[in-house]
């Protein structure tokens, strides 16, 4: 399948390499890259060949957020889609939430490589991916409130809080402020930061290290992850955990790999 805002390739086997291609536009996301990305995803999910992705953008930055200039919002028709909150909650700000949650429940981990700026949207995917390996140009900006709008969008006030701490999620989110790379690595907003000539190279080793790892426990390890940090409870977190580890222990993997440790340590 061919696309137009992104591309889709598959430098190795077992891992998925997406690209945000719009650099013209530091990759902006406008609605036609959000009907791909969902094309995407939904494509992916089926495929359980692919194991692991890793999300980047082309040219300069990541992902500067909403294309303010997408031909699909502007003139009469567009402007119609702000003639009402109802009208804008279901045309416009779900379809660009949505991707945030699609994200979080895709099977395949998703591992973002943020070569430069992930502002507002951006900024947003970057949070919705496992793992955030970030160069020195990394810049990341919850860029929101900066234009009269909540600090609050896309899953930021759920993700920020849970990865930084509210205090310093709150002075990000209500300045709007750029957070570089080197702050985002000592607040642990970012997994690694890496050198500018790395970037992609490490992103790819981290992905060949989960590919090490069977199938379904790396699956159900972003799963708990995703499900957990929301439990209402240490008992609830470990009732899931019980269940996907005692499923986990009576497949033919577990048992291969128990062998195979045993007989390393011989």
């Amino acid at each position: 399948m061919s696309y137009e805002t992104l591309t889709f390739e598959e430098p190795e086997k077992g891992i998925g390499l997406i690209t945000l291609n719009r650099p013209e536009r530091l990759n902006a996301l406008n609605m036609a890259m959000l009907d791909e990305l969902y094309a995407l995803f939904a494509d992916l999910a089926k495929r359980e060949d692919v194991r692991v992705l890793v999300m980047t953008g082309a040219g300069k930055g990541f992902c500067s957020g909403a294309d303010l200039k997408d031909a699909k919002l502007s003139g009469e028709e567009g402007l119609k889609l702000f003639s009402a909150a109802s009208i804008h909650l279901e045309k416009i700000q779900k379809i660009y939430a949505g991707v945030i949650e699609v994200m979080v429940k895709q099977p395949q981990p998703i591992i973002a490589v943020i070569n430069g700026v992930a502002a507002g949207g951006g900024f947003s995917m970057a949070l919705a991916a496992d793992v955030i390996i970030a160069g020195p140009k990394a810049r990341f900006i919850a860029s929101f409130v900066n234009i009269g709008l909540s600090g609050g969008e896309l899953g930021t006030t759920y993700f920020l809080p849970r990865t930084v701490g509210r205090a310093k999620a709150a002075e990000i989110l209500m300045t709007g402020r750029t957070v570089g790379a080197e702050e985002a690595d000592r607040i642990g907003l970012v997994s690694r930061l890496v050198d500018e000539d790395t970037l992609m190279e490490t992103a790819m080793q981290t992905a060949g290290t989960m590919l090490g790892k069977t199938p379904l426990g790396l699956r159900q390890t972003k799963e708990a992850l995703r499900l957990n940090l929301n439990a209402p409870n240490l008992e609830s977190a470990i009732e899931l955990e019980n269940r996907n580890q005692s499923i986990l222990c009576c497949a033919p993997e577990f048992f291969e790999a128990v062998m195979a440790f045993i007989q390393a340590g011989k």
